[in-house]
């Protein structure tokens, strides 16, 4: 066929797609069962069955959504669209993600990831470190985001810890749970951003709204983390500067970091740079790239290291030799190819969740599910119950705040609830609960950074469990009192 032939017929095919697009079918409830049930069954048997890695049941998932898309009646090119459609949607969190990648391997070998690991071990006392590194991650998560914070001093008081003999899944819980603070109150970050855009609300009105609540669960969790520090206070070594000496463990890795990096609070300008322009607003992509350009002139001048050291450390991960096992194992990591796992989770969940949400694959499934909710505490439940399923079956936290979004938002206006309200209920689970989820991308990125499995961290990230139960026990009780609602 002569080439503006084959112009023309796929033009045609455009046009015929674009207006079978403009009449969606609707799948049938058994059918929308199908779809979240399967992938559910797929994701429990591979990964905790058969201990597969959490690809390759997702791609048996796209494949069942698939198919069920067609036997709907929508054509192979319309399902390649959606899960086209539904990949745009995450790519900005899979450049974040490289970024990401590349700034931990730079800060390694510019000496800020060192300098951080060294200054805490150095003030931090054992009883109060679990509550310091809650309240220390919450505060630059609201700046740097969830998996930024996690990524940089949440890797940093993960090298502490063993120096201090302090409970590595307690450590690691306490970064997590205190790095998903920013993702109900920060205004930099993709969750209060994409309730913002769903709930078409002010993204100030989305982050302040809650603050007071979330104060108060996150003195919970502190006061939660002092005492079980308390544990630690008499096992583990007292910190430098205390009437004690530091232990033989603290101390190896003071002059292990001390002889093989330049250390100074110099090499913290880019994490101060990268802090500023957070709070000048400055996109979350630019700000990385500042931070990765700093940190390579600092590996540079400051450590020695040539313009090839911080492109290896940016490409593949920092690889010190430090002949302290345990150090070597914390400092080797970062770079863009340990991103690569993550991303490919990514993309494989978007593009089911693009299958289900632009095909509407459980519109039916909603309908059927809301339609009994006749109290506005059943309603405030049902929403904090769904928003955890939704991170388990899909699993990711993005569809996981749109689905929940579609089924309960005009339930909510129907009671005259405040859309920044219900944007808010909504958020508290959909939006923190994914990273309790062993097979979820956030939970995967925190294994991946941190190091520690899912199901050791999970139980001590108090904020990840107690912030739903609040939402809910004050949505259900108190709304009223709390003026929530327009009327």
């Amino acid at each position: 066929m002569p080439l503006h032939g084959r112009i023309k017929t796929m033009m045609n095919q455009d046009q015929t797609s674009e207006t079978q697009t403009d009449v969606p079918l609707y799948a049938s409830f058994l059918a929308g069962i199908m779809v979240l049930g399967g992938l559910a069954l797929i994701m429990l048997v591979c990964v905790v069955g058969f201990k597969s890695a959490t690809q390759l049941p997702l791609v048996f998932g796209c494949a069942l959504a698939g198919i069920v898309a067609y036997k709907t009646g929508y054509t192979w090119n319309q399902i390649l669209d959606a899960m086209i459609r539904g990949i745009s949607d995450a790519l900005e969190a899979v450049l974040i993600l490289l970024c990401i990648g590349m700034l931990i391997g730079v800060w390694i070998e510019s000496g800020t990831v060192p300098t951080m690991i060294s200054y805490g071990l150095q003030v931090v006392t054992p009883e109060i470190f679990l509550p310091v590194v809650f309240v220390v991650t919450t505060l630059v998560g609201i700046v740097l985001g969830s998996w930024g914070a996690a990524g940089t001093i949440g890797l940093a008081f993960i090298g502490m810890a063993p120096a201090l003999d302090i409970s590595l899944p307690m450590t690691a819980g306490a970064i997590v749970g205190a790095a998903y603070v920013s993702e109900i109150i920060s205004p930099l970050v993709d969750g209060p951003n994409l309730m913002a855009a769903v709930s078409k609300t002010n993204i100030f009105s989305v982050c302040v709204r809650f603050l007071p609540l979330v104060l108060i669960v996150c003195a919970v969790a502190a006061v939660l983390y002092f005492v079980l520090g308390l544990s630690f206070a008499e096992t583990a070594s007292p910190a430098a500067g205390s009437s004690s000496e530091a232990s033989g463990s603290t101390r190896l890795l003071l002059d292990a970091l001390d002889e093989n990096f330049a250390l100074g609070s110099v090499t913290l300008i880019p994490l101060v740079v990268m802090l500023v322009c957070m709070f000048v607003r400055m996109p979350a992509i630019p700000a990385f790239l500042v931070a990765i350009a700093l940190g390579m002139i600092e590996a540079i001048v400051f450590q020695g290291s040539s313009v090839g050291d911080t492109f290896v450390a940016a490409q593949v991960g920092a690889a010190p030799q430090t002949n302290i096992a345990e150090l070597d194992t914390l400092l080797s990591t970062g770079g863009l190819a340990e991103t690569m796992d993550t991303i490919s989770i990514v993309i494989l969940v978007m593009a089911f969740s693009g299958i289900v949400q632009y095909l509407h694959l459980i519109d039916n499934v909603i309908q059927r599910l809301t339609a009994h909710l006749a109290s506005f505490a059943k309603l405030v439940g049902a929403t904090v119950l769904s928003g955890a399923l939704f991170n388990t079956l899909l699993p990711d936290q993005y569809p996981a705040i749109t689905l929940s979004s579609q089924m309960y938002g005009e339930k909510f206006k129907g009671y005259g609830t405040k859309d920044e309200v219900w944007a808010n209920i909504v958020n508290s689970s959909a939006g923190i609960t994914s990273v309790l989820v062993p097979w979820n991308t956030c939970a995967v990125y925190m294994v991946t950074i941190l190091g520690v499995d899912c199901l050791a961290y999970a139980p001590y990230a108090f904020f990840c469990y107690l912030y739903p139960l609040a939402v809910f026990f004050v949505g259900a009780c108190c709304s009223k009192k709390l003026k929530w609602r327009t009327r």
